[in-house]
């Protein structure tokens, strides 16, 4: 049995790289849906679902691997002959040219809308979270999620007619063709060149529809985005107030507040899209400074499991709109200050201390916080910490301007 490609059959390594990308192939779709449809109602359930996602991503990462290798393989070695030519040899070698491109492109694609998300089911060893130039931004990631699922359709199309193709070689024109890729069924005989293959046609044709995917991919997120089924806004919580002009007033613009939990061992950040404070504060008059936050847990965006976190199991938004920080006692510390007061989450008040540094420059101040919540302390979510955390990370970046 030999390793390398002839003329008339592929070899051993080519056969095996085709085998195992189909078995892969055929494991990953059904999968895909099956996990997509899955629900999130308990933490449970959560945990399933986090766990097949990061299954399916890391065996689609492999499957780009096995397509990487199998398209240098087949770069180096020569390609068999068709048995048959005209337009069946250029519909044939189309559907290849589409098969390689989608293979290729899908974990790719799909790669990329797990780099640009913040970390939901993260990607098993020996694949990275990140990809050099892709951006933490959820519009990057939903784009990019939508053309995963573009080429998708597109690899199951094209999978389909080569599945098609075989069949009928196999069937009707019983020839060998389906022979040369399974190990040790052919026999070489010599076979005289088919008719060319019209290679430069078929791959037009290949381009040509890898095009329209990708402009189905652009028309597909405009029509997301404006049905709002792509970063809407999660509902539930009314827009908070904005304070008056005494003390600092905050730069919305330019100031974010976000949590990090642990999501299965790796960490997932997420941020709050409503939320305000009423802050006074003088580095010359510590005992006279406040603050007053208020937080709109319903506009938590925590990548794939927004609605889970904001749920009844979790922080149960329906039930406790706001999260607040009330602290009248500020001090300072080696390292900066300590916000001193209580929190209230979940419906549960407990003591909380913030410690965070702050710059002024030109009236207008420059606020890094940090600090780590027990969630169970809270009520929020269940014991059980394999799946999520116990603890989590609160930072907070703030500019604020001086009241008028």
């Amino acid at each position: 049995m030999r390793l390398t490609n002839s003329l008339e059959t592929y070899g051993l390594v080519h056969q095996l790289l085709h085998w195992t990308t189909a078995a892969l192939i055929l494991f990953l779709l059904p999968l895909g849906v099956y996990m997509h449809e899955l629900p999130i109602d308990t933490a449970a359930q959560v945990e399933w679902k986090v766990w097949l996602y990061s299954l399916h991503k890391t065996v689609g990462l492999t499957v780009l691997a096995l397509a990487v290798l199998r398209v240098l393989w087949a770069l180096v070695q020569p390609h068999p002959r068709l048995l048959n030519g005209g337009k069946e040899a250029l519909a044939a070698t189309t559907i290849h040219w589409l098969l390689y491109s989608a293979i290729i492109a899908m974990p790719l694609l799909g790669w990329i809308h797990h780099a640009a998300s913040e970390g939901y089911a993260p990607i098993w060893w020996p694949f990275g979270q990140n990809l050099p130039l892709v951006p933490k931004d959820p519009a990057v990631s939903a784009f990019f999620g939508t053309a995963h699922f573009i080429t998708g359709i597109v690899l199951v199309g094209s999978l389909l007619l080569h599945i098609a193709g075989a069949v009928k070689h196999a069937v009707i024109d019983k020839d060998q063709t389906l022979q040369r890729m399974v190990p040790g069924a052919y026999t070489e005989s010599a076979l005289a060149p088919a008719p060319k293959s019209g290679k430069r046609g078929a791959l037009a044709l290949a381009v040509g529809i890898v095009a329209l995917a990708i402009a189905a991919t652009f028309i597909v997120h405009r029509i997301k985005q404006a049905s709002g089924h792509e970063h809407a806004p999660l509902q539930g919580a009314e827009s908070l107030p904005r304070y008056p002009g005494e003390g600092w007033v905050i730069d919305r613009s330019a100031s974010t507040f976000a949590i990090t939990v642990q999501q299965l061992g790796s960490p997932v950040t997420g941020t709050f899209g409503e939320w305000d404070a009423q802050v006074f504060f003088d580095t010359a008059a510590l005992d006279r400074s406040k603050i007053d936050a208020t937080v709109a847990i319903a506009s938590l965006s925590l990548s794939d499991v927004s609605q889970q976190a904001i749920g009844a199991d979790y922080l149960n938004a329906a039930a406790h709109a706001t999260a607040t920080f009330v602290s009248d006692e500020v001090v300072a510390t080696d390292s900066g200050y300590e916000a001193q007061g209580t929190l209230t989450l979940a419906g549960q008040a407990q003591p909380f201390t913030l410690p965070f540094t702050f710059r002024e420059e030109d009236d207008r101040a420059f606020v890094e916080a940090e600090g780590m919540i027990d969630r169970q302390t809270f009520g929020v979510g269940t014991a059980d910490t394999s799946s999520v955390g116990n603890e989590v990370g609160v930072t907070i970046s703030i500019q604020a301007q001086r009241g008028q």
